[in-house]
């Protein structure tokens, strides 16, 4: 498939849109009256939603182990980036630690 210099161009404007959206003032966590970044609040509600599977996947204790140990890496992975991104205390927070 060609592509026209139309094509390009409105792709280009969409980028454009699209880094308008994501460098747009920071957001707030619901509860908190810190501002995050929206990279900040999406390893902090990536860390909330692993949290959440990893309480369902314990309630049944005849889970497949392998999927307890992808949780459990995904919650460690994520839990290392909010650190690097400044917003450990609130990933402490959420963890319960």
């Amino acid at each position: 498939m060609k592509y026209t210099s139309e094509d390009i161009q409105s792709a280009e404007a969409e980028m454009v849109a699209v880094d308008m959206i994501t460098t747009e003032s920071p957001e707030e966590l619901a509860g908190s009256a810190m501002q995050y970044t929206p990279l900040q609040m999406h390893f902090l509600s990536r860390l909330e939603r692993l949290r959440n599977a990893k309480v369902e996947i314990d309630a049944y204790s005849d889970e497949d182990p392998f999927m307890k140990r992808l949780v459990d890496r995904g919650l460690f992975a994520t839990y290392r980036e909010c650190m690097d991104e400044g917003v450990g205390a609130e990933a402490r927070h959420l963890l319960h630690i």
